[in-house]
């Protein structure tokens, strides 16, 4: 074994091994303490009991049969969590990546979908109270007043209304109360980072009460700087989140809640590093800029804030000639009503609603990294969603033994989707023909054939119906069974095509395509098409330029088993079998052939786990446990395809065979009161087990088969210890630091060297003093305290170049948290 291999795994496998008997040992000792649990942030030597609703309603983490990490809200603040994203560093198994559009993509076990569509049906879900975020792009605003965040793994298809084949992530929001309550937290940072969250909640009568939170992120300084120009900068913050919950009891055995929110970001959009160059016009690379060939890449850096952006040149303008700022435009509006009536005293009735509305009005991403205008994208985008539920839930018995039930409908009848894209181009870029070397020459600019700007656009409308049950048998003591099914009905339309902008006023793009539509027409033995400029240019097989039209209509029958085993308190083990499903997808790309717009049919993955949650030493130390095994058919995975006249393009495919195995181990204890210890790690295996018709990264025919997986390392692990002690009788003191580990991965399916992730490690550190009731504190953190260079994602956008995206450089600030209650 070769000593890089010894020293990425021993530390991980000699932490796993030494915690158990440290903790153990340690908990032997203070086993007879008997000390009482405190209004305040030390750890006490017995762990919290944690709640979670993975199966819709509220039990004890320990009683789920299903693989659930769960972080209360004070440990998502602490570790710098500020929305969906931030969780790749604190989640193993879990990944958050840069999908080059600004649009998340979360993978998790191993699955994941690499779409930059905002409206992609994505492979893990979001929801905030039972309500569907539907698409990945809509989680990604700052997170507020949460009692907690829970990450279900593996397949969520029964329960929840949008089948996921990689897992849910729930977040539950602290509720309105019976007392008035109210706080603040004020934090400021590195680079004039100001966040302000606060939060006031109370009765306004007996049966009526309301919670109104806020959150208000600023950062003045920029971040990130053009790698060949310091002077020129991007990476301020300005976004806030908004929400209002109104609970009424309407009577004993009706009740409603209603929830309003929304976030709003105005930030700068994350620039990427140029790392490679990359030509991707399929003829030659002479037809590529001599300037963008010699630029200075940084393959090998190890500055987080190095980046290049075109801001501040004179070429960096868009069709109107105004300037490009790389500045987000985009919000989120949410409401949400939940009606409860219990139709006798066993039985509930439940009826929920809720609306979506995300939009991008004019986003501006800095999407070549290149210090001139090379390739620049403007989005505009809105999504708009409505769901309704009703379910019956309820206990009886069953020969006489416990049952717990639930029947329901789910119904999303509208939901509509645009995704509208103006690519500012440049004369350098080869994909529209760089007139070889003339840039080159003293006092000439590069000349293009093709024009520099082009629309790229899709609408997309959705409709889905379901039917699903779930029932726990409780048949003896020590028992359970539990089984469940969703069978779903759906319809995704779209249309969409690839247009030059009328107001580049070239005419040359409109004279190619018309010749190509005339060289096809007379292979069909159709009547060619002509196109003019601002019409579409992508192409049918026969030539002519009509929108792609398609609707794909699907079914499926999602469900899931799962026998456990609880011989006392302190045991829980289960075994499940289930089978899930993601919705298939249409793709917003750019291309001049309508083939490329086929759209990924909907994968379906047979998932095999056994898992285990262990107590001991009276619950100062807790063990969970799982091992899976995924059986995929039809494996949506992003490729790329040659376009006869752009080079590689993004394209979906369906792997026919893939399969996922892995193990995970999650360990938390507390030794004695104010010290509190976890590790928690996994181990994933992804194969392409059959794919023999796909394409590399630069659109060449290849077989991947016996592939992995794209953004899934094998091996992540996290460690967090926390120790609090107190000072007098009113005060308190506390450390805590973490670290959080990933394996290599690679962005592409075909594991193209140029688009590598190299392992990281990062680690984050807290100091902090304050009241032992808990009234206020004081907290100094540093996150990412040795500046660890991490790699989030690749891209490479109707572009000659490779651009890399990164995690945050190291920060470090001063937090005051207030509670009045």
């Amino acid at each position: 074994m070769s000593t890089m291999i010894i020293n990425k795994y021993v530390p991980a496998f000699v932490a796993f091994t030494c915690l158990p008997i440290l903790l153990g040992s340690a908990s032997l000792v203070h086993a007879q303490e008997g000390e009482s649990k405190q209004n305040s942030r030390v750890r006490n030597v017995l762990l919290e009991e944690v709640v979670v609703t993975a199966q819709r309603r509220e039990e004890n983490l320990n009683d789920v049969p299903i693989a659930v990490t769960a972080l209360n809200g004070e440990q998502l603040d602490i570790l710098g969590v500020t929305d969906t994203r931030d969780l790749n560093i604190i989640v193993p198994g879990f990944s958050a990546s840069e999908g080059g559009y600004g649009a998340p993509v979360y993978t998790l076990r191993g699955v994941g979908f690499p779409d930059s569509t905002y409206f992609a049906s994505p492979t893990t879900g979001v929801y905030i109270d039972e309500v569907s975020m539907p698409y990945s792009i809509m989680s990604k605003g700052p997170n507020i007043d949460l009692a907690r965040v829970e990450i279900l793994k593996g397949p969520q298809g029964t329960l929840f209304g949008r089948s996921t084949t990689g897992g849910a992530i729930n977040y539950i929001a602290q509720k309105p109360t019976q007392e008035f309550e109210a706080g603040m937290s004020a934090s400021y940072g590195r680079f004039d980072r100001k966040d302000v969250e606060a939060y006031v909640s109370g009765p306004i009568t007996d049966e009526f009460r309301y919670r109104f939170a806020g959150r208000y992120i600023l950062q003045g300084d920029p971040w990130q700087y053009s790698n060949t120009d310091r002077s020129r900068e991007l990476g301020e913050q300005d976004k806030f989140s908004l929400r209002s919950l109104f609970d009424w009891d309407i009577s004993d055995d009706v009740s409603a809640r209603l929830m309003l929110a929304g976030w709003r970001d105005r930030s700068d959009a994350r620039a990427g590093q140029p790392v490679y160059f990359n030509a991707q016009n399929p003829q030659s690379e002479l037809l590529t800029s001599v300037n963008v060939q010699n630029y200075p890449y940084i393959p090998d850096s190890d500055d987080p804030r190095a980046a290049e952006f075109c801001k501040g040149h004179s070429s960096c303008v868009d069709v109107n000639g105004k300037p490009y700022d790389f500045t987000q435009n985009e919000t989120f509006y949410q409401a949400a009503l939940r009606l409860s009536w219990f139709v006798t005293e066993t039985i509930e009735s439940i009826l929920l609603v809720s609306y979506n509305n995300f939009e991008a009005d004019g986003t501006e991403i800095p999407a070549s990294s290149y210090s001139e205008r090379h390739i620049e994208t403007t989005l505009f985008s809105e999504i708009e969603n409505l769901d309704v539920e009703f379910r019956l839930q309820g206990s009886g018995e069953l020969f006489s033994s416990p049952v717990t039930w639930m029947v329901g409908l789910h119904a999303t009848p509208h939901e509509t989707g645009t995704d509208y894209r103006l690519f500012g181009a440049s004369d350098n870029n080869s994909v529209f023909y760089v007139v070889p070397l003339v840039g080159a020459l003293p006092g000439l600019d590069d000349i293009s054939v093709l024009g520099s700007y082009y629309i790229g656009d899709g609408e997309m409308e959705y409709q889905s119906q379901s039917a699903f049950g779930n029932v726990e048998w409780q048949f003896t003591d020590t028992l359970k069974v539990t089984a469940g099914a969703r069978y779903t009905d759906e319809e995704r339309d779209f249309n969409g095509c690839l247009a030059d902008d009328e107001r580049d006023n070239n005419t040359n793009v409109n004279l190619v395509f018309t010749a190509l539509s005339v060289q096809r027409a007379l292979l069909a033995l159709t009547t060619p098409d002509v196109t003019t400029p601002g019409e579409c240019i992508t192409l049918t097989e026969d030539g002519q330029f009509d929108r792609f039209t398609d609707t794909l209509e699907e079914n499926s029958l999602s469900w899931r088993v799962v026998g456990d085993w609880t011989p006392n308190d302190n045991v829980l083990m289960y075994l499940s079998r289930s089978r899930g499903f993601k919705s298939g997808s249409f793709p917003v790309t750019n291309t001049t052939d309508q083939g490329q717009y086929v759209p990924a049919r909907q994968e379906q993955v047979e998932a095999y786990e056994i898992g285990a949650k262990l107590n001991f030493f009276d619950r100062r130390l807790q063990v969970n446990t799982a091992a899976f095994y995924y059986d995929y058919i039809d494996k949506q995975l992003f490729s790329r395809i040659q376009d006869f006249l752009f080079g590689s393009l993004p394209q979906l495919q369906n792997a026919p065979s893939s399969e996922v195995t892995g193990f995970e181990l999650e360990l938390s204890g507390s030794p004695f009161s104010g010290l509190y210890l976890s590790a928690a790690g996994a181990y994933i295996k992804t194969e392409v087990k059959e794919f023999p018709n796909a394409f590399n990264t630069r659109g060449e025919p290849v077989d991947l088969t016996g592939a992995e997986f794209n953004y899934s390392p094998k091996l992540t692990y996290t460690f967090l210890a926390d120790y609090s002690f107190p000072i007098g009788d009113a005060y308190e003191m506390g450390a805590g630091v973490d670290y959080s580990y990933k394996d290599e991965t690679n962005s592409t399916l075909d594991g193209d060297p140029y688009f590598a992730h190299d392992d990281f490690g990062i680690t984050n550190a807290r100091l902090r003093f304050g009241r032992s009731d808990a009234k206020w504190m004081l907290t100094l953190y540093g996150r990412n305290v040795f500046n660890e260079y991490a790699t989030t994602g690749h891209v490479q956008v109707v572009s000659d170049i490779v651009t890399r995206y990164v995690s945050d450089p190291r920060t470090y600030g001063i937090t005051f948290d207030y509670k009045y209650d």
